[in-house]
């Protein structure tokens, strides 16, 4: 009986990290990262899903809505020690920066904080899906690589600056697509117009992580 009180037990716990595992992006999309353009509301539900499975080192910040309606976000990606001390990091870098009102001297070993857009254009549409693989290599439990990184620097992602314009190019091309490639060269191009969309994005999400 205690055996078989110790099996279930065991059974259990492995079920529950098997649970809380980060999904891979094509666990969570399905279909490989690459064979198909990603629509914005999958992207933010993959950033949600890897947040939801990793709280510990990803801290999701929504800092506006397009002019259609999509959320603009960013992910903080840090390990689980850094994460407890977000905004010392990004006050000791402002001071580093030369940017703080106080006269704090900066430690010069606290870690960096790396940026990382993606997807400035509508029409260059696959720097969102590598977004995705991004996060989750850098949050992956068995990537030691990725563990040390995150020792000594702090990721910022933005997965896409500009979701209308991105989306209208993904709903298009996941229309026309077929089997054969177009070898009309005339066929790549669409014009993609989003007025203050590019500012928004640029100023929003990055002024929030150098106010004063």
């Amino acid at each position: 009986m205690r055996k078989f009180v110790i099996s279930i037990l065991a059974l259990a716990i492995t079920f529950s990290a098997e649970a809380q595992a980060p999904p891979t992006p094509e666990q969570f999309l399905g279909y490989p990262l690459g064979s198909h353009y990603t629509p914005h509301y999958k992207v933010v539900g993959y950033f949600e899903a890897l947040a939801k499975a990793v709280p510990s080192m990803i801290k999701l910040d929504y800092y506006g809505y397009t002019n259609e309606g999509r959320p603009l976000m960013i992910a903080i990606v840090a390990s689980p020690e850094n994460e407890q001390k977000l905004d010392a990091i990004r006050l000791n870098n402002l001071r580093l920066a030369g940017l703080s009102k106080d006269k704090a001297t900066p430690d010069e070993n606290s870690p960096a904080i790396v940026w990382l857009s993606y997807n400035v254009h509508g029409n260059e549409a696959s720097s969102t899906e590598a977004a995705m693989r991004t996060l989750y290599t850098l949050v992956d439990p068995t990537n030691a690589n990725s563990k040390a990184w995150l020792q000594k620097v702090v990721v910022v992602i933005d997965p896409c600056i500009n979701p209308d314009g991105r989306d209208r190019y993904v709903n298009w091309f996941n229309s026309v697509v077929g089997k054969n490639n177009n070898v009309n060269a005339q066929a790549s191009g669409i014009f993609l117009g989003v007025p203050g969309l590019r500012s928004l994005a640029l100023d929003g999400g990055m002024l929030r992580w150098t106010k004063l």
